[in-house]
């Protein structure tokens, strides 16, 4: 092998990973991720006996994930491929052997048997679906067309996947934080505190185990939202942290946004304003977001879609982001936004009206609203209404049939016997109280811990950020007590929720499901 790719090899195995070409990696992050060469054109391939393929559509990304570990789908296994795994020999499977009949002969996975790759017998692989061992690769396995630069880049930046250690995990310890946001009522922060600190504690590894413990830091914000941004970087800065664990805020943006630009894992913090287009956040649901969007496939499903929306909301609250999420979803009809308190106009047929109120406020409009003709319909946001926390609805509205309730929970009954079942008696043995006005915030806190848990004990040798965010879309089934009917993840997927129910108040003032969940 020439001095040139020996030295390469060497760095990427580890034994001087200082040597390392930032723009090699830099190269290789591109192709990897993206499907791009270093001038941005695309890169081209084809799998076995398939249509010609080119750029993210090829890119290594799509099956080895970010973090470069793999994934499973059904019976196709795409292995892990970071520096340390591809630059090794396979290892066979850990543990018993399956029985075997006399006479049969058991063929364990290629990438577990094959010999460790150096630059040729990558490019070999890249250029020909040939392994190390001279054994054919998975014909899912794409065949690319490159350069000898762009294998050097590819395997350079596949050697620097877990290559040093991600902030917050040490020798000693794993280092967690959950943020708690100001805006928070004393009582809500303290119900979320008292979940997640006692399930931590009892999730993270016992003494003795080999195993690093968990460490739980608890971030409290002050002041205005503007602020945050600087006290988390603070925090940030005196303890690391390698992820964020569920939390409480009824803003999020700057923590989203914090997030997002250190690549921080935020995992299932307990907001109803998520951040838009999330990569290191994982949330519960999309928030009030998904209500506007029920709220507008609702009204599009009726055989005259509105030519007017009238919607009630405060402009330095969240109820102005479903607000926002409704009015995008129905660009062809007019728009009228008011304050709280101001007196809604005359709404004629073609109009239709909703209210992003808390409590009392929403009850005052509903009681003062003018007579409406029937073809008008009035939607309530149940989260900015809290009508999710309560039995009986108290808004007194029960003769206004045009009233729908857009509630993206589970219907209270069953939510109730979900959280009773799966979490009353661990609660009840800590001292704990399920309470009916803060059940759905308890739930998803044991939920965030438990899923977030089950990963942290399926992390790789070398752990990374990317790979806790994918080992977390492969545990959701850990949340048995969320408020949600349905929660599921998959690769890349942010939210577990994903729809909501559109409900009418019955005579005895109680929320009844009308139709389907909708996912819009």
């Amino acid at each position: 092998m020439k001095a040139p790719l020996l030295a390469l090899l060497i760095a990427l195995l580890g034994a001087a990973p200082a040597v390392a070409d930032e723009a090699l990696i830099d190269e290789g992050r591109r192709l990897y991720r993206d499907g791009l060469r270093a001038d941005g054109t695309p890169v081209e391939g084809r799998r076995h006996a398939g249509p010609p393929l080119r750029g993210r559509d090829i890119a290594c990304v799509q099956c080895h994930r970010p973090s470069g570990l793999g994934t499973v789908e059904g019976v196709a296994i795409a292995p892990a491929i970071t520096g340390r795994h591809l630059f090794s020999p396979g290892q066979p499977r850990a543990g018993r052997r399956p029985r075997q009949a006399p006479g049969m002969t058991l063929h364990d996975h290629g990438f577990r048997t094959r010999p460790a790759y150096d630059l040729l017998a990558l490019a070999r692989a890249m250029a020909d679906g040939i392994g190390p061992g001279g054994q054919a690769l998975d014909p899912l396995m794409p065949r690319y067309a490159l350069t000898t630069r762009e294998v050097e880049a590819l395997a350079a930046y596949l050697g620097s996947l877990g290559a040093t250690p991600p902030p917050g995990i040490t020798d000693e310890a794993i280092h967690l934080a959950t943020v708690v946001a100001p805006d928070a009522s004393p009582r809500r922060r303290q119900a979320m505190l008292d979940v997640l600190q006692h399930c931590v504690a009892e999730h993270g590894p016992r003494p003795g185990s080999e195993r690093r413990p968990w460490r739980l830091h608890t971030w409290k914000l002050h002041g205005p939202p503007p602020t945050w941004p600087a006290q988390l970087a603070r925090h940030l800065r005196e303890q690391p942290v390698f992820a964020l664990l569920s939390g409480i805020g009824r803003e999020w943006a700057p923590v989203h946004e914090f997030c997002e630009a250190e690549s921080l894992p935020c995992l299932f913090p307990n907001t109803d304003a998520p951040g838009p287009a999330p990569r290191s956040s994982i949330y519960l649901s999309p928030g009030v977001a998904v209500e506007g969007r029920v709220m507008a496939r609702y009204l599009e499903d009726r055989p005259r879609p509105p030519r007017r929306l009238v919607q009630v909301f405060a402009a330095d609250d969240i109820g102005r982001l479903g607000a926002a999420a409704l009015a995008a979803e129905l660009p062809a009809a007019a728009r009228l936004d008011l304050r709280p308190g101001t007196p809604p106009p005359l709404l004629a047929e073609g109009d239709a009206l909703a209210l992003w109120l808390p409590p009392d406020a929403l009850r005052e409009a509903l009681a003062t609203l003018p007579p409406l003709p029937a073809e008008v319909l009035v939607l309530v946001s149940a989260t900015l209404g809290e009508l999710e926390r309560r039995d009986e609805t108290s808004l007194g509205a029960t003769t206004l049939r045009q009233l729908r309730v857009v509630h993206p929970f589970d219907a209270p009954g069953r939510r109730l016997e979900r959280m009773v079942f799966n979490l009353g008696g661990w609660m009840s043995g800590r001292g704990l109280k399920l309470a009916r006005d803060t059940e759905r915030l308890q739930g998803d806190t044991w939920s965030a811990c438990a899923v977030t848990a089950r990963a942290l004990y399926t992390l790789d040798a070398t752990p990374s950020r990317e790979g806790l965010l994918e080992r977390v879309e492969d545990a959701y089934a850990g949340a048995t007590t969320t408020a949600y009917p349905r929660f599921t993840l998959g690769p890349g997927q942010r939210y577990g929720s994903k729809g909501a129910y559109v409900m009418r108040i019955s005579a005895d003032d109680r929320l009844e499901v009308e139709g389907e969940w909708v996912v819009p």
